[in-house]
């Protein structure tokens, strides 16, 4: 790159960051190196079909990215196997998974040499234009010097003076956008060098688990690459106990705390017993990392963030980019929103990003974001919905978490309250949606849920413990179900409201709560999905056998029998049925009235707010019988005199 007017230190400066130091400790590994030692170990290997598509596989996408001569070949292959069979004790078995592990390596850096040399060679053609650019106006300006010097006429004088002066402004905007591409292309190849480490980190974590020693790789996998907060602080493996965990993190320094969060690795904000205000400051980080990602590469090549969403590939980001992008402004506009965020830009409630894997789910994400500090609450409500929504659909800003939380505060004004809303699993996409029929996704689900509420007891301060309510709407009912009765989710209290079944809970001696905690149902008389337990059992008898296939998704919690204690939740205008399905969270209606009593604590006071109603089969009526059908639903229930305004759904 040749440039005249244009100062590469200045650049760099003026950027924060060198970009070319960072792709040349990228260029500086070999991974024809690693992929020809890769290919030793799985020639000595015990075969076998799946770790042959796992090696063929790693090693298309190695093939894809390379495209230079092997040179020199400092390592000894067949050697290396030798001595890492004999010295190490390793069988003919672990040798093909270290083969996948180092192909891996091998792929990842030819994939990031490529992706920095392209956003190298991409920045290099742009400076050399507006250096060329700046050049041509340097020229123009010599030209109106010398027709100054002899210029005499006061107006010709004036507009030279003008024009020299639009040409200096001209060169400074040109300047600037050198620096903006500068600064652009150090955050395109951070992230491709900061991928490739992640890379490189799990293979390693795997090499080590599989008994090899990477030693003889270091040499050769861009060694400049900046050291990791693991390397510094040793960030726990995957599978740590949220108590392990937690143990972790108390045990540093206050200066090593900050320099990780200052790191960011996106494991650390998903790390049950961390702190939320850490987690947090990392999700916030790695969400607007995302954010600005694909909005510094629209600025490089001025066009707006939709015209690089729809073809990643032409500047040089990935399908991948363009997924964390889109969730990641689903999530900030989450936060804006329930947070309350006013024409000032500030925050009217404290909101937190408790968790952030935008990738999760094929791309749909996983997210939860906490209304009020849930590490300080007195009273912590976890709300988990139902079918059709995700992080990529748009359920963080839905109503169902701010109007809880609002009516929360408002039935105990003087105790501390969060909300968490938690989209963390996996739900079916909608009512078309096999999976709604079985308890899969409510069950994996529910492990999920369970060690993030359980997390919550570790963390929190003061000299009580939090009361915990963890909400199940629709679908998200039995998903709270099954974290309580299925993988021990330590709550006070549960809700479940449009329950469609209670699947591994049969009871609700099912939930294990804790001492004096309550199973408290809403089902609206007339809400479809709540009757979904009796379409089952005609299905059963039309197709006996139908329940050993999986489907179906348990006990109606809203029956007499269960040991529930039911709330009104009839809505208070004639409405489609399924159109009261969504009524639960909507504000002045029974349900939320009676969702606020109990998640402050209160459940004891429904019946003194007369918000008790009889279950499904009393008065020796059949279960699927509701004694509250015949009820007119009623409305005006707040415990403020001033009701929130809805969102319009």
């Amino acid at each position: 790159m040749q440039l005249r007017y244009i100062s590469v230190p200045l650049l760099i400066a003026e950027a924060g960051g060198d970009p070319w130091a960072v792709n040349k400790s990228l260029q500086a590994g070999r991974p024809a190196q690693i992929a020809d030692l890769a290919q030793a170990f799985h020639n000595a290997g015990q075969r076998t079909k799946d770790a042959d598509t796992a090696f063929g596989q790693a090693r298309e996408r190695f093939e894809k990215s390379w495209n230079r001569d092997n040179g020199e070949h400092p390592i000894n292959d067949s050697a290396e196997v030798q001595r890492a069979t004999q010295t190490l004790g390793l069988q003919a078995a672990q040798l093909p998974n270290i083969a996948v592990d180092l192909e891996n390596v091998a792929a990842a850096l030819a994939e990031a040499q490529r992706s920095g040399g392209g956003q190298i060679a991409t920045l290099e053609t742009r400076l050399e234009t507006l250096d060329d650019w700046i050049g041509q106006a340097e020229n123009l300006i010599r030209q109106d010097d010398t027709l100054l010097a002899q210029a005499s006429n006061e107006d010709d004088i004036s507009a030279l003076k003008a024009d020299i002066s639009r040409l200096q402004q001209y060169i400074s905007d040109c300047e600037h956008e050198a620096i903006d591409d500068t600064k652009a292309t150090l955050g395109q190849v951070d992230h491709t060098r900061d991928q490739y480490s992640d890379t490189l980190q799990n293979s390693l974590t795997n090499l080590r688990t599989d008994g090899y020693d990477p030693a003889s790789i270091r040499a050769f996998d861009a060694p400049e690459s900046p050291a990791k907060p693991e390397d510094a602080n040793q960030l726990p493996p995957p599978g740590t106990s949220a108590k392990d965990v937690n143990k972790w993190w108390n045990s540093l320094s206050q200066e090593q705390k900050d320099r990780v969060i200052a790191a960011h690795p996106p494991e650390l904000g998903n790390l049950d017993g961390i702190p939320v205000e850490a987690r947090d400051a990392v999700n916030q980080k790695v969400m607007n990392d995302d954010i600005q990602r694909v909005e510094n590469v629209a600025k490089q090549h001025r066009v707006c963030p939709d015209d690089v969403v729809n073809n990643p590939a032409t500047y040089g980001l990935s399908a991948t980019d363009i997924t964390r992008y889109i969730n990641a402004t689903k999530v900030r506009d989450g936060l804006d929103f329930n947070g309350e965020k006013g024409p000032d830009g500030k925050r009217k409630n404290p909101v937190f990003l408790q968790t952030y894997e935008p990738e999760k789910f094929g791309g749909q994400g996983r997210a939860a974001i906490a209304i009020g500090n849930p590490d300080k609450a007195d009273n912590t409500t976890v709300l988990v919905p139902g079918v059709g929504n995700s992080v990529r659909d748009g359920y963080l800003i839905r109503p169902d978490g701010l109007n809880v939380y609002k009516e929360t505060v408002a039935a105990d004004p003087g105790k501390s309250t969060s909300v968490m809303i938690w989209m963390g699993y996996d739900a079916p996409n909608s009512l078309t949606d096999g999976r709604v029929l079985r308890p899969d996704l409510a069950r994996e689900g529910g492990a999920l849920l369970a060690s993030d509420v359980n997390g919550l007891e570790l963390t929190h301060v003061g000299s009580a413990d939090s009361h915990v309510t963890a909400i199940g709407h629709s679908y998200g009912s039995t998903t709270v179900a099954d974290a309580a009765a299925g993988f021990g989710m330590h709550a006070n209290d549960v809700v479940l409201v449009g329950s469609p079944g209670t699947d591994l809970a049969h009871s609700a001696a099912d939930f294990h709560l804790r001492d004096g905690g309550h199973v408290y149902v809403g089902d609206a008389s007339d809400d479809p999905i709540t009757y979904s337990r009796y379409l089952e059992k005609y299905v059963e008898n039309q197709a006996p056998g139908s329940a050993a296939l999986g489907f179906g998704l348990g006990t109606d919690p809203a029956v007499d029998r269960f040991g529930s204690t039911r709330f009104k939740a009839e809505v208070p205008s004639m409405t489609w049925p399924w159109q009261d399905h969504s009524q639960y969270f909507t504000h002045g209606t029974e349900s939320i009235y009676s969702i606020a009593d109990i998640a402050s604590g209160h459940g004891a006071d429904l019946q003194q707010h007369g918000m008790t109603a009889p279950h499904r089969g009393e008065y020796g009526l059949p279960d699927r019988v509701d004694p509250e059908l015949p009820r007119p639903g009623t409305g005006g229930h707040y415990h403020t005199a001033v009701p929130t305004t809805e969102k319009p759904r």
